[in-house]
C-alpha cells in the first residue's frame, strides 16, 4: 500500500464514499452530503495547514482517506477514517490508519484522539490495533487517544 496526499481529483470519490449509507451510518455527521457542499469543504480543506488528507492506493484501486484535523484550541488533532465501500472486508483499513498515522507523526509533534461510534466495531479494533486507547465514552461514542509507544 502507499500513501499520498489528497488532492482535488479525489474529490468525487471521497463523496460517494462520505454518502455511501454505511459511512454515513458510522460518522459523526450522517446526514447525506451535496455535491456543492462537499466540493466546497473538500476544497477548503485542501488548503488549511491544519487539516492533512491522506488517500491510501493498493494495486492501482484507492483504498479510502484518512483525515487529521488540528484543534489549536484543545492541542489534540481528531483522526478520522473513512474506506472505500469496495475496498471493505479486505483487511486494509489497519495498514491504512497505520501507515497514516506514522507518516503525520513523522513531521508533527502531536497528541491524536479518535470519536468513534460504540457501534463501530471494526473502527474501534483497529484504532486500538493502531495504539488508541479508550479515555472516555458515552451513549454514543467512545472517546481515543493515540499513545505512541504502544502499536
Amino acid at each position: 500500500m502507499i500513501l499520498r496526499d489528497a488532492v482535488i481529483d479525489d474529490l468525487v470519490d471521497v463523496f460517494y464514499w462520505r454518502n455511501d449509507p454505511l459511512s454515513r451510518s458510522m460518522s459523526i455527521d450522517d446526514k447525506l452530503v451535496k455535491k456543492l457542499e462537499h466540493k466546497r469543504w473538500f476544497e477548503s480543506a485542501l488548503r488549511n495547514p491544519d487539516k492533512q488528507m491522506y488517500i491510501g492506493i493498493s494495486e492501482q484501486k484507492k483504498i479510502g482517506i484518512t483525515r487529521f484535523d488540528l484543534n489549536k484550541k484543545n492541542g489534540f488533532t481528531e483522526v478520522s477514517i473513512n474506506l472505500n465501500p469496495c475496498m471493505r472486508g479486505k483487511n486494509l483499513s489497519f495498514d491504512l490508519l497505520l501507515k497514516s498515522v506514522t507518516f503525520y507523526l513523522k513531521n508533527k509533534n502531536r497528541k491524536l484522539n479518535a470519536k468513534v461510534k460504540n457501534e463501530n466495531l471494526p473502527s474501534l479494533k483497529i484504532f486500538k490495533k493502531v495504539g488508541f486507547i479508550e479515555y472516555e465514552n458515552d451513549n454514543i461514542y467512545k472517546y481515543l487517544k493515540f499513545l505512541k509507544n504502544q502499536k
